[in-house]
């Protein structure tokens, strides 16, 4: 039992849902619309020496050059290449180029020229391109812990789910198969057809055993067919709060901790991801709008696994849960500012800095936001603030991870000048900047 608490206050997991790992391009939404947009036709997961191929789809070009799930794709024309850069190191060659990609193969280093093609418009409709299964696929949700994969939940009402796995068995196999992350995991049921029996090795408490299963595709099932479901978070969720610790999102009647880092207060608190806050003292969350009470703490009841438990959370956390109730302008994971109605903007992307980020050397500064990008055109623009500037504080308050830049404007009018305190350089200034509303 020890080992499993401390499995539980030292996981860091990954989100699975029911496409884990990623399709081989990187775009804004709006461009994956494009059928121009040149593709190679693998899924991939994250490695430190490139991209870990967990799967080939069918009628691709990675398909005809004989790519494999468990391949490492290093470099596309000598080009180093990581997830983070697929859309600068791929997307600069055309629909019909040929290019070189750099192998690893189980240590052996070989190139394979591959031609690229158009991505299919009906990608995801057309048999032609059936995408390869992954875990989440299957209906089982795994969590990466170090170098162990540890299981934190299945698909309700799917026989995976009353197979016998239980919250935190470690999969040490799958079809014979050694496996210590979600990609090769991934990987190891890529290759599976709907049907197709399944065999996982556990280690549960020091103890040994195996769990087969009849392989389902939980993707694209016919809804008259699926066995009733509770409401499941991760995929009714309406809009979602995002920083560098702490990921949720906001639904009908809770806010579901996505993502949550040791380093936020809220996991010292006691929650931990994949809680659902269901009360924020003693009212239903959406009902909940009076949270700045006298006192340091507000207490919150959350649901997890099938209990219900309450926990104090530090005042601060307030914005958090009321920024769900606001309507937000459309945004992507980059963080955007200009959340709720007024649709106020700074017009900057920004990362949430920890207090012992490298950006603060030889400042006395330990929290603020770093920008990312100014936008050209709006607010920070026009009042000269730049790109790798630390934004401290927003009219003297200061920018934390608990009330992050985001939270600083929320609280501020389109039309209001407010100061800004930046780091730059070494050294904190002060920048006054006009706030206006992200539509014009």
């Amino acid at each position: 039992m020890k080992r499993m608490t401390g499995i539980f206050i030292r996981i860091l997991v990954l989100l699975a849902l029911l496409v884990t790992s990623a399709l081989a391009y990187a775009q804004d939404e709006k461009e994956t619309e494009s059928a121009a947009a040149p593709f190679i036709g693998i899924r991939y997961w994250y490695h430190d020496d490139g991209l870990f191929v967990t799967g080939i789809i069918p009628n691709t070009p990675a398909a005809e050059v004989g790519l494999q799930a468990g391949d490492i794709v290093e470099a596309v024309n000598g080009e180093a290449i990581r997830v983070e850069t697929v859309r600068d190191v791929v997307w600069k060659h055309d629909a019909g180029a040929t290019v070189a990609l750099s192998i690893d193969r189980d240590g052996r280093a070989f190139d394979l020229d591959l031609t690229l093609m158009a991505r299919p418009a009906d990608l995801f409709e057309n048999p032609d391109y059936a995408l390869p299964l992954d875990l989440a696929a299957v209906g089982l949700y795994v969590g990466q812990c170090n170098d162990m994969l540890i299981v934190i939940g299945a698909l309700a009402g799917s026989d995976i789910a009353a197979a016998g796995f239980q919250v935190y068995d470690q999969i040490i196999e799958i079809d014979g198969e050694a496996v210590n992350t979600i990609g090769e995991a991934d990987a190891a049921v890529s290759g599976v057809n709907e049907g197709d029996e399944l065999s996982f090795r556990l280690l549960r408490a020091e103890r040994e055993l195996v769990i087969k299963v009849i392989a389902e595709d939980h993707r694209r099932r016919d809804p008259r067919h699926r066995p009733p479901r509770r409401p499941h978070p991760r995929l009714e969720v309406e809009r979602a709060y995002v920083s560098e610790n702490i990921e949720l999102g906001y639904g009908d009647g809770f806010v579901v901790v996505s993502e949550l880092k040791p380093a936020h207060d809220l996991y010292a608190a006691g929650l931990r991801q994949f809680d659902l806050i269901v009360e924020a003292n003693g009212a239903p969350v959406e009902e909940a709008v009076d949270l700045f009470r006298d006192g340091d703490t507000i207490e919150v009841a959350i649901e997890r696994v099938n209990s219900t438990l309450h926990f104090d959370i530090p005042v601060s956390a307030a914005p958090l849960l009321m920024i769900g109730d606001a309507e937000p302008v459309e945004q992507d994971r980059s963080q955007w500012l200009g959340l709720h109605e007024k649709q106020v903007t700074l017009g900057v992307r920004y990362i949430q800095l920890e207090p012992d980020s490298p950006h603060f050397e030889g400042s006395e500064v330990r929290e603020g936001a770093l920008v990312a990008e100014v936008i050209e055109g709006l607010p920070a623009a026009k009042a000269g603030v730049q790109e790798d500037d630390i934004i401290v504080a927003v009219a003297g308050e200061p920018v934390t991870l608990e009330i992050d830049l985001r939270n600083r404007i929320y609280f501020h009018e389109p039309g209001e000048r407010v100061r800004l305190d930046i780091l730059r350089a070494g050294e904190v200034i002060q920048i006054e900047v006009t706030l206006r509303v992200a539509s014009k």
